[in-house]
């Protein structure tokens, strides 16, 4: 059995209690505890916290890319879809939310590079976010009529919404919902047939 190098492990549990707490609400001792360290040795891996969160967001943009890479078969509607089933995921455990909506709820308080990095993530979400509506418009599955830009700006923003509400309310399904309601306001329906929504 292969063991889980230390630095892998600080980086899990940071983002654990990240997606479940929120930035200010851990400390490097909460993650030695959990790993059964001593606080000092986490600075062998991470300088600060502010270290640590920088590469929990880096390393989830690498796994944003293998899981686009991973969706790549699928229609691009289907690829929207599958937004909804990763925040699900997230939600059935323990109540998560994304690490980057976790670290947007503490946004005052984070440091610019902090910042920056998550304005770099987010940016790349809405830019693939946007090639699958234009693929998707090509191939006649999502209206025409809706600018694409806004249209990704507000899957966005309700693929964020429901992760919120998903945890206030203690309904994982409500993401689910979230994104089956996105579908049916987006899917072009009949060929040719294009309603006004936006």
């Amino acid at each position: 059995m292969n063991k889980i190098p230390t630095r892998e492990k600080i980086l899990r549990e940071g983002r654990a209690l990240l997606q479940k707490h929120g930035y200010n609400g851990f400390s490097f001792q909460d993650i030695a505890n959990r790993i059964d360290i001593k606080k000092p040795s986490l600075y062998d891996h991470f300088a600060s916290k502010e270290d640590l969160i920088i590469s929990i967001i880096q390393t989830y943009n690498h796994q944003f890319d293998d899981w686009t890479q991973k969706n790549s078969p699928l229609s691009p509607i289907m690829r929207i879809r599958k937004i909804f089933d990763l925040f699900h995921s997230f939600s059935c455990d323990k109540r998560k939310i994304c690490p980057i909506l976790a670290l947007s709820t503490d946004q005052k308080g984070l440091s610019k590079k902090i910042q920056k990095e998550i304005t770099l993530f987010v940016d790349k979400w809405l830019s693939w976010l946007e090639l699958q509506i234009n693929a998707g418009k090509q191939q006649g599955q999502i209206r025409k009529n809706i600018d694409t830009s806004h249209l990704a700006e507000f899957i966005y923003s309700q693929a964020m919404g429901a992760q919120l509400q998903s945890r206030i309310q203690d309904k994982p399904e409500l993401t689910l919902q979230s994104g089956d309601l996105i579908i049916s306001l987006i899917r072009c329906e009949l060929k040719g047939h294009d309603s006004a929504i936006f």
